[in-house]
């Protein structure tokens, strides 16, 4: 898996955060190029965006120096949300989805890979695919048009809002994260999706494509009972985060088998050899942490 992340520095972060629409200093040829913030006001396919980036003031970030790079949702985006979704939010979960869009460096589409990691600046991946029927977004939103460039970045216009992980459930998730596709089909494969999109809480040790291509030919082999025997042994009722590990502990899953955990030295690993790479994605219904190796019960 290959995956390239675009990271911003704190101090440029703060500084971008607290510069003025125009510093004093600018340029002649600056101060006639639009910014992000003033391209984005002067289309009406962004109204909804550009509202709730003033009830935030992060209009007046994006109106500054800087480099950035916008996936900026449509009104129609916006509006496909569930009814009353951004009335419900309180400002500082509005500030947190819309930094969810913006990236600190400036990212053309030539610059892109096939699939690729890029952090955000509320702190979140986004996973973005790149193939010749163009770009998505955490799998749900497309790129529509691309590359606006603006004084400080550039503009990716998409056809849906993407949300954090703390508003997705633990399907949405993982079917965001291009790296655990296998285990999103196999779960498709097994009917087991509307299982995990249940209240819970569970906790879901969650294999990468890697870890399923190391077993495929026994993968091949299983009917879907098994398959969904193997499935069940990766899932725990309840929530359990890395905080909550002991250094060895032993927990039932839901296929009715007990899983070994063991941390040591910052390390955790289940039933002795499968390492824990990711902790803590937590969703509205549990919390995934991902696993380097496909775990197989006794059974199979």
């Amino acid at each position: 898996m290959k995956t390239r992340r675009f990271y911003l520095p704190v101090f440029v972060l703060t500084f971008a955060f607290t510069l003025n629409a125009c510093s004093d200093d600018a340029t002649s040829s600056d101060m006639q190029d639009p910014s992000i913030t003033e391209i984005a006001a002067s289309n009406a396919q962004f109204s909804t965006l550009v509202g709730a980036l003033q009830s935030t003031g992060l209009d007046a970030a994006l109106d500054g120096d800087g480099e950035f790079t916008v996936f900026a949702p449509t009104n129609d985006a916006f509006a496909a949300l569930p009814e009353g979704t951004l009335e419900s939010l309180t400002e500082e979960q509005l500030e947190s989805i819309l930094l969810y869009h913006v990236l600190g460096a400036e990212v053309f589409s030539g610059q892109l890979e096939a699939q690729q990691a890029a952090q955000t600046l509320n702190g979140e991946d986004i996973f973005v695919t790149a193939s010749g029927s163009g770009v998505t977004i955490n799998a749900a939103a497309s790129v529509t048009t691309a590359d606006i460039e603006a004084r400080n970045g550039v503009i990716h216009v998409i056809d849906a809002v993407i949300l954090p992980d703390a508003y997705g459930t633990i399907v949405d998730n993982a079917v965001k994260r291009y790296f655990l596709s296998s285990l999103v089909q196999a779960v498709i494969q097994a009917d087991l999706v509307d299982a995990l999109l249940g209240e819970g809480p569970f906790t879901v040790f969650a294999p990468t494509d890697e870890a399923f291509a190391a077993i495929a030919s026994v993968a091949a082999g299983l009917t879907v009972e098994e398959l969904t025997n193997v499935l069940l042994y990766h899932v725990i009722q309840g929530e359990v985060l890395s905080t909550d590990l002991q250094p060895t502990q032993q927990v039932t899953a839901l296929n009715g088998e007990t899983l070994t955990i063991e941390v040591s030295g910052g390390a955790a690993t289940i039933n002795g050899s499968a390492g824990i790479t990711t902790v803590d994605i937590s969703g509205t219904n549990g919390v995934i942490h991902v696993i380097d190796e496909v775990l197989l019960p006794s059974a199979d």
